[in-house]
This record gives structure tokens, sequence and C-alpha cells, in this order.
């Protein structure tokens, strides 16, 4: 994670809670539950890998999320897609050792009063993403706390039980408590398929670690059936 996607999730959420503690808008919080996707229950067989960067580009782009209002109210559009390179979440570490080798990315931000999304899809042209995974398990296995850059912050790395998509060698999922002025929490998912990874984070507005983890599982199945259906 780059040190601007460090920043953004706290700044976002920052928002969220001063728009969630405004009397004249708490009524206005619409209901909503999102809807049920399931994934196939036998994951078909990732694609071969890819032979040119263009590919690599395109099925980056295919893996994106579209999101709408049946999902989230707020989620209708996404409010900020780029190509920008940012690093894959690294935690303690300053980044994964083989992230640098990444050939095509792609990111979307959901940014909204009440939720916020970010999706962030990396292809390799010659390496497998459960080397990626490996690495970051590797990070997970030591890292339980660490100060997020240029932000004052402390983060504490925590583990929902249960997950909200069952780890394994393609699954990775956590959550942060992110400690200072206030508390807030953020969940990620990360997905690996071929020579592709997929990094979801989320939170939701009020900055509670139950509504993070639900969030993070309410996404899951259309990050999967997305990812399946690209890469």
């Amino acid at each position: 994670m780059s040190l601007r996607r460090i920043i953004l999730a706290p700044l976002s959420l920052l928002l969220f809670a001063s728009a969630a503690c405004a009397p004249s808008q708490a009524a206005e919080v619409p209901r909503w539950s999102a809807p049920s996707v399931s994934a196939s229950p036998t994951p078909p067989e990732p694609r071969p890998a890819p032979t040119s960067s263009a590919e690599v580009r395109t099925r980056v782009t295919g893996a994106m999320l579209n999101l709408d209002a049946k999902f989230h109210p707020e989620t209708a559009q996404y409010t900020e897609e780029n190509t920008e390179a940012w690093k894959l979440i690294s935690l303690c570490r300053a980044s994964l050792p083989s992230d640098i080798k990444r050939t095509a990315y792609r990111e979307r931000v959901w940014d909204g009063e009440n939720v916020w999304v970010r999706q962030y899809v990396v292809g390799y042209l010659k390496v497998p993403g459960r080397k990626l995974a490996d690495e970051l398990r590797s990070v997970l296995a030591t890292c339980k706390h660490y100060e997020v850059p240029d932000d004052g912050r402390t983060s504490t790395i925590l583990r929902p039980s249960p997950p909200p998509l069952p780890n394994g060698p393609d699954v990775i999922t956590f959550c942060e408590r992110l400690s200072g002025k206030s508390i807030r929490h953020q969940c990620t998912l990360v997905l690996v398929r071929g020579n592709f990874v997929m990094q979801v984070d989320a939170a939701n507005s009020n900055g509670d670690l139950a509504a993070g983890t639900a969030l993070i599982a309410k996404i899951a199945p259309l990050a999967v059936a997305a990812f399946e259906k690209a890469v």
C-alpha cells in the first residue's frame, strides 16, 4: 500500500465520522443490506499465464468490480479510478519483495458518507500471485502492530474469527485497528489467481470492527466472481 493509500482511508473515515455525528443527518442514513451473491462452488482453473503486458492490462481491467446502488445507495458510481502503481498492502514492511515486478495495475475507490471501499488489482507477467500471498503471510506471521507512515497513528493487526471469507492458499483476510485521536477499523481481503492479485479494503462510517468485517464479507463473493471471470 502506498503512503497515499495508507493516508486515504483514515482521511475518508474521518469525514465519515463527522458526517455520522451530525444530528441533522442521523435520521437520513438509509437502511440497506447488500445482495447475497454466491461464487461458483468449484472455482474454474485460472486461464493460462499471460504472454504480453497488453494481455496483463486487459485482464486487470476485466477484474474490476462494478458495485451499484443495489449493493449500497452510495456505490452507484465509483468516485475515483486510476492506473497508478500503488504498492500492495505490506504492513510492517516497506513493500512485498516481488511487488516491484508488477506489470499492470488499476484502482477504484467508492468514497461515501457511510461506506468506503477501495479495490486494487495487480497483474504480473512473470510472477505467480501465490508468491505475493506467501510474502504477505510471512509478514502477518510476525507483524502485530506498526506505525502508519506519515499518519501518526498505530495500526494493530486483527484476525477476525470466523474470517469474512475462509482463508486458504488464494485468500487472505485481516483487519486493522487504527489508533490515534480516535479508533477506527479497516478490513482487507486479498485474493490471488494465476499471476494476479486483488486487494479490497473496506470500512464502515462508524469505524466499528464488526461492521467493517461484515462489509468485506458482503463484497467477497462479488470480488471472487469478478476475478474468476477475468483471470
